[in-house]
C-alpha cells in the first residue's frame, strides 16, 4: 500500500495560489499578528481540515516556531468540572489549538517532572488547575516562572520578589456564598447552614465569608453551630464523595441539634445526598428544610425537588480562560488591571429552596 505523502504548508500555499509565509502564518496562529484578513484564514484553515493537515511539532520546535498545544495542569484530588474544559477545548480548536492533559499526582519531585515533560514537549503555554491546592510554594513558584500560564482562580501571593501579576480568571466564590444566603434569608430563613466538605482551600474560604457578610446585611449572627464540614467531624478525606451515613450526620447536627431552617451544600452532589437524608428522617423539602447546591449539575433538575443551585457560568469561565491564552500567545500585552477575571455567577431558583 502506497504511503500518503504528509501534507505541508507549502502543499497548501500551492494549492490556495498564496504564499508559503501567509499559509505558515495562519497555521501557526500568527494571522491577526500579520494582519491577514479574515476570508484568507478561512481558506487556508479550511483547505488544513481537507487535506488532514498536521504539523510537524518536532521540526517546529527546531526552527524555533510553535507547537500549537498548550498544557493543561490538573489532579486527581481536584474535582475540576469536565464541563469547563470540554468546553475550553473546543473553543481553542477553532484556533487549530490542542490540549496536553497532565494529572499532576504524588510527590512534588513527580509533579515538577510533569511540568519538566510540558517543557520538553515545547507547549506554548499552560492552564493550571492545581496550584489553589497544593502545599508547596516552590511549585508555585515555577509555574509562575513558567512562560504563557494562566491559572484558574487566582495563586497564592509569594510576597515582593513577584514582580508581575499572574494571569487569572475564576469564578466570584465570595458571591457564590453570598448569593445563596441572601436569597435564603429574603425567603424568611433565618438558621441558615453549611454543609461543606473542607474548609482549607481558598473557594471554600471565599464561600464561607460572603455567607457570613449576608447574614449580617440580612441582620441575623454567624453561627458557628450552623456549620458542619465532613472533614472536621469525620475521619474522611475531603475528597471522599457524601455517602447516605455523612449526610445523615449533617442532618443530624444541623437540623435536628442546631434548629436549622435552610442548608447551603457544597455542591449539587452533596444538596442531593442531604435532601434523601433529610426525607428519611421525615423532613419535608423546601417546607421544613430549604436545600441550596453549587455547580448546577445536569442532575439536579431531574430530582424531586429539583435543586436551587448556584450556577458558576461555565461558559464565560471558559471564554475568559481562553481569551487570556490566546493575548499571551499573540503576545499582545494584557495590563495589570485586566490580568485578573471573576466571573460573577447566578442563581437558579428551583423547587428546593
Amino acid at each position: 500500500m502506497a504511503v500518503r505523502p504528509r501534507v505541508t504548508a507549502a502543499m497548501i500555499a500551492e494549492e490556495l495560489k498564496l504564499s508559503r509565509t501567509t499559509v505558515s502564518a495562519v497555521l501557526s496562529g500568527r494571522a491577526e499578528r500579520h494582519r491577514i484578513a479574515g476570508e484568507t484564514v478561512q481558506r487556508v484553515l479550511t483547505a488544513a481540515r481537507r487535506l488532514n493537515y498536521r504539523p510537524n511539532a518536532a521540526a517546529r520546535q527546531l526552527a524555533g516556531h510553535r507547537s500549537n498545544s498548550v498544557g493543561v495542569l490538573v489532579t486527581s484530588e481536584l474535582m475540576i468540572d469536565l464541563r469547563l474544559i470540554a468546553i475550553m477545548e473546543v473553543l481553542a480548536s477553532a484556533r487549530g489549538i490542542r490540549f496536553i492533559v497532565g494529572h499532576a499526582v504524588g510527590s512534588e519531585t513527580q509533579v515538577k517532572d510533569y511540568l519538566a515533560d510540558f517543557r520538553s514537549r515545547g507547549v506554548d503555554g499552560l492552564f493550571s488547575f492545581f496550584h489553589s491546592h497544593v502545599a508547596s510554594k516552590s511549585i508555585l513558584r515555577e509555574l509562575l516562572e513558567m512562560h504563557n500560564v494562566v491559572f484558574y482562580e487566582a495563586p497564592a501571593e509569594l510576597g515582593p520578589h513577584q514582580k508581575i501579576r499572574p494571569c487569572y480568571v475564576g469564578p466570584d466564590f465570595y458571591r457564590v456564598g453570598y448569593m445563596a444566603t441572601e436569597y435564603l434569608a429574603r425567603q424568611g430563613r433565618r438558621r441558615i447552614g453549611l454543609y461543606f466538605r473542607e474548609m482549607m482551600f481558598p473557594y471554600a474560604v471565599q464561600r464561607r465569608r460572603g455567607h457570613e457578610d449576608a447574614l449580617r446585611d440580612a441582620g441575623l449572627s454567624p453561627n458557628d453551630e450552623l456549620v458542619w464540614v465532613m472533614t472536621d467531624q469525620t475521619k474522611r478525606h475531603w475528597m471522599d464523595l457524601p455517602t447516605p451515613e455523612i449526610a445523615e450526620q449533617a442532618v443530624e447536627a444541623l437540623v435536628r441539634q442546631g434548629r436549622a431552617d435552610a442548608i447551603i451544600a457544597a455542591n449539587d452532589l452533596y444538596a442531593a445526598s442531604l435532601i434523601t437524608a433529610l426525607r428519611k428522617r421525615g423532613y419535608r423539602v423546601p417546607d421544613d428544610v430549604a436545600v441550596v447546591g453549587s455547580d448546577n449539575l445536569e442532575f439536579g433538575v431531574f430530582l424531586d425537588p429539583p435543586i436551587t443551585t448556584i450556577d458558576l457560568k461555565l461558559r464565560d469561565l471558559a471564554e475568559a480562560l481562553v481569551e487570556m491564552m490566546f493575548h499571551l500567545l499573540d503576545e499582545r500585552p494584557i495590563p495589570e488591571e485586566k490580568r485578573g477575571v471573576v466571573v460573577e455567577p447566578s442563581l437558579v431558583v428551583r423547587a428546593s429552596a
